[in-house]
């Protein structure tokens, strides 16, 4: 049986989109005399790179004797694997895939940062990095004793762009559950607008983190952190059938489903539309709603230039309860969920390894933290600090504001478990058909044949968790543990 395979973060699901080498600071990334340049190598497809030039802008203002060089491009992940294997990394920064993470550790490629931990963030008076730093993210890092990243940001594809002139117009409310959605899809459809476009033709159209969304919120942060998380036995599987069968029927509904009038929710061709192609669609007025995420500024400033008077705004997916408990009648409103992320890291190889780990110290400063939210249009970081919301536009302020609530509440779920099944990639919060069930919505034929998809998604869990397990010996089997 084939590990799962993993998403990257959210950013790396958007369309490809190289972006040249920036550079911070006066001339660039080399400017001589007395300055150290440090060179830093982060992926920048989707978000661009704002988010580090002004991490990069603020630390120099308080450094005179620093200068950054940004290699940034839509690979960066790729380029730095490789050249970490095969010691050819030049950079003092790298931002790492967390799926290459434990690989790349073991070969002895960073610097070890556990003391970072326990460094007190500039701008605070006796406040560490470990201080405001989820426990879960650090432990599912450390490897040994030692722990070689921090994380980067929080890694969440749970949204809609939509149409706010037509909203507006029209009078239709922001809808906070999906039997609202599906209501507000009728009204739309009547007006002969599509309700719903999507990248179906890529990446899932960015549709598989609703689905890990609607499963933490169906259950709720207790059941999921501290029971289903720890992937004790398959049993967990048939436990929550109900909950999955329903995340796969609101999903089979959402791609395949009409209104109660017979009209499709979704606009004609989108499943076989790129991501870029089905955001257009969306611009030009065909549809209310696109499923989309916090990049969508960034990755679609150019074409926005066209389409002066266009205005967009970000909806959280609805809760997927009517009454936004969780299976047990406890309020479920404020579960958040998230991938386990990515990491920024310094390579062993580095020439400025203090230098380079001040600055992911200064990055956890207030006046960085804010500046990182806003340039990522809203996008959080894997840390619980406030950003004062008020400098937000209206869409990062939506976005915000909707993840936020999950840390304030403590109720935040990362895909980060430290079960030996989780770690070697065989378990995960949905796991049918090695996570093709997404797909498999889109390739139906009807809403019926997604219904039957759905059904048959929701027992598969249980079937493929089941046969991983050693009913002899009441554990899970030794190759799926790594035991020789």
């Amino acid at each position: 049986m084939k590990p799962i395979t993993k998403t990257l973060l959210c950013s790396a699901l958007c369309a490809s989109m190289a972006l040249p080498l920036a550079a911070c600071g006066e001339g660039g990334g080399n400017t001589g005399g007395d300055k150290t340049t440090v060179t830093i190598s982060v992926y920048s497809a989707g978000y661009g790179t704002g988010w580090i030039e002004e991490a990069c802008r603020i630390y120099e203002e308080n450094h005179d004797d620093v200068t950054f060089s940004i290699k940034a491009n839509s690979r960066m992940f790729e380029t730095n694997k490789t050249q970490l294997e095969t010691n050819t990394c030049k950079s003092d920064v790298v931002l790492i895939a967390n799926a290459n993470y434990t690989s790349l550790a073991a070969r002895g490629v960073f610097e070890d940062l556990t003391d970072l931990y326990d460094m007190v963030i500039p701008d605070t008076e006796n406040t560490k990095v470990k201080d405001i730093i989820p426990t879960v993210q650090y432990e599912y890092r450390v490897r040994g004793d030692k722990i070689y990243g921090v994380p980067w940001q929080d890694n969440y594809c749970s949204g809609f762009i939509y149409n706010k002139k037509m909203f507006r117009d029209n009078g239709w409310e922001i809808p906070t559950t999906m039997d609202e959605f599906f209501d507000l899809c009728g009204e739309i459809a009547e007006t002969g607008v599509a309700p719903l476009t999507f990248g179906g033709g890529q990446q899932n159209g960015y549709i598989t983190g609703f689905l890990n969304q609607w499963f933490v919120e169906y259950y709720g942060y207790d059941y999921i952190a501290n029971t289903f998380m720890k992937y004790e036995t398959p049993e967990i599987y048939n436990e929550t059938t109900a909950g999955r069968q329903k995340v796969y029927e609101t999903a089979a509904k959402l791609i395949q489903g009409k209104t109660a009038s017979g009209k499709s929710i979704v606009l004609d061709g989108s499943r076989g539309l790129t991501a870029q192609s089905a955001q257009r669609e969306f611009i030009q007025g065909h549809a209310a709603m696109d499923v989309c995420g916090n990049w969508f500024p960034t990755e679609m400033t150019t074409y926005l230039k066209g389409y002066p008077d266009f205005e967009f705004g970000y909806m959280p997916v609805p809760h997927i309860n009517a009454d936004k408990k969780d299976y047990k009648g406890n309020d479920s409103s404020n579960v958040r969920y998230s991938l386990d992320g990515n990491v920024l890291c310094v390579p062993a190889s580095s020439q400025h390894k203090e230098i380079a780990k001040d600055f992911l110290l200064s990055m956890y400063t207030q006046e960085s933290y804010q500046t990182f939210v806003e340039e990522n249009n809203g996008v959080l970081r894997p840390a619980n600090i406030a950003v004062d919301a008020s400098k937000l536009n209206d869409f990062a302020k939506a976005s915000y504001e909707f993840f936020y609530a999950g840390k304030a509440a403590d109720e935040y779920i990362y895909e980060c478990s430290l079960s030996p099944m989780a770690q070697n990639g065989y378990l995960a919060l949905l796991i049918s058909q090695n996570g093709n069930t997404v797909n498999n919505l889109f390739n139906a034929a009807n809403y019926e044949a997604a219904l039957t998809v759905a059904a048959t998604a929701a027992a598969d869990d249980y079937t493929r968790a089941l046969a991983m397990w050693d009913p002899a010996n009441k554990k899970w089997k030794d190759s799926y543990l790594g035991v020789q």
